[in-house]
Order: structure tokens, then sequence, then C-alpha cells
């Protein structure tokens, strides 16, 4: 019987998410890896064929986690509330929110294309939206678009120490943004 490893998938993508967490995606190579688990390089390259596999298995957890953050509601109107937390995590989030939103991941697709990809998180916000208001789903879309150009706009200046924090700023800019499109 061949032994257990002792590096798993698990162990890896942790120690992956980790040095991208402090590090930034830059310094993601299988050799930083296998020094954050005291380890060769030889149980990486076993679960992980090359980095880009193992990059996208990240990319999977990363947005996991932050489809999660989005939906923590802190506010009377949820979707204010996942604007404000899409901005708050690049704020917290940096180097996450770069491996999201700032690499070639998405260098073939259109915003058409990702906001009616039905393999992506976007449902869960549509759903929201939908019980917010009396929107058909092309209505939403449209809504839900304006959102994301707005808050990914302000949230890219933070990821990239362009302005500072200032959540009464951004939360004016939204419902601004909100107004002017639901007249």
């Amino acid at each position: 019987m061949p032994p257990i490893p002792k590096i798993t998938k698990e162990m890896i993508i942790d120690s992956s998410l980790e040095i991208i967490k402090k590090e930034g995606i830059d310094n993601l190579n299988v050799r930083n890896i296998a020094t954050k688990l005291n380890c060769s390089t030889q149980p990486i390259m076993y679960h992980y064929k090359n980095m880009d596999i193992l990059k996208d298995e990240l990319y999977k957890r990363v947005d996991e986690y932050h489809s999660e953050y989005l939906m923590k509601n802190n506010n009377d109107d949820p979707l204010l509330s996942i604007g404000l937390q899409y901005i708050k995590f690049a704020k917290e989030e940096k180097n996450l929110f770069k491996f999201l939103f700032q690499s070639d991941k998405f260098s073939n697709f259109n915003l058409e294309d990702l906001i009616n990809n039905n393999e992506n998180s976007l449902q869960d916000i549509f759903d929201i939206i939908k019980k917010e208001t009396n929107l058909n789903i092309e209505e939403i879309k449209e809504m839900f678009t304006i959102l994301f150009i707005t808050a990914h706009g302000i949230a890219s200046l933070l990821a990239n120490n362009s302005i500072t924090y200032d959540e009464n700023h951004f939360k004016k800019i939204l419902e601004t943004s909100f107004n002017k499109n639901n007249k």
C-alpha cells in the first residue's frame, strides 16, 4: 500500500491563499508554496501538474470566499449592502481582489458575457434584486451592471491605493447611481 501523502491538496490551497493574501499573486510559485509548507516541491507537483491548474482551483476558492463576503448583509438595502461589501473587500483583501478581478482571467469575455454566464455566482445577487424590486431579469441585469461598474471602479481605486476608504461617501455614490437609474 502506498504511503499516505503528508501534504494534501487542501494544505497546498490554504498555503497558496496565504501567500496571495500577504504577498500578491506575483509571489505565488511552487518554491514559495513548498517553503510555506516546509517541504520539497515534489508534493506540490504531485497534486498539481502545473501552476495553471493550481491557480484555477485557488481562483474557485477565492471566488467562493468573495461571494460569502458580499452576502454579509449589514444594511436595510441588500443591493446597497452588496455594493458596499464589494468595495470593502477591495480595501481589506487588496491582493485577493486583484487576483479575482485584475488578472487576465476574463480577457476573453466582455461584461455582458460575464453577467449572462450561468456558471458564475451572480444568481444569488439577482435573486436579492428580484425580491427587493418588481424588475424582470433583463432589468435586473441592467441594474446589476450599473452596480458592478460603479462599485468596481471604486474598489479598483482602493485596491491600487489610489484613494482612501470613506464608506459614507461611497454609499452616497452608490445611492445616487441607483436613484438615477430607477427613475
